[in-house]
C-alpha cells in the first residue's frame, strides 16, 4: 500500500467528522476499533505483531499518521 500517499484517504474510510494533524481523534471520530481496523489494514503482512501499547501516546491526527507509518515499516 503506498501509504504516505493514501494515509489521509484511509483515515477518512474510519473518521466521521473533518480533520487536520492538529484535530484530536475523538473530534475526528476516530475510536478504538477504528484504531484498530486502521492498523490492520496499514499492516500488509498478516502476521504482523501490532503492539497496541504504543497507541497511548497517540492523541492527534498527526499523532495516528506518525503510529501508522512506524507500523508499516516495522511490518516490512
Amino acid at each position: 500500500m503506498p501509504l504516505t500517499s493514501n494515509l489521509d484517504q484511509t483515515i477518512e474510510k474510519y473518521a466521521t467528522g473533518r480533520f487536520t494533524d492538529t484535530t484530536p481523534l475523538l473530534e475526528a471520530g476516530i475510536e478504538s476499533l477504528a484504531l484498530l481496523r486502521l492498523a490492520v489494514e496499514v499492516v500488509a503482512d498478516d502476521d504482523a505483531e501490532i503492539d497496541l501499547a504504543s497507541l497511548v501516546d497517540v492523541r492527534t491526527v498527526g499523532d495516528l499518521k506518525a503510529w501508522l507509518m512506524r507500523l508499516a515499516a516495522s511490518a516490512c
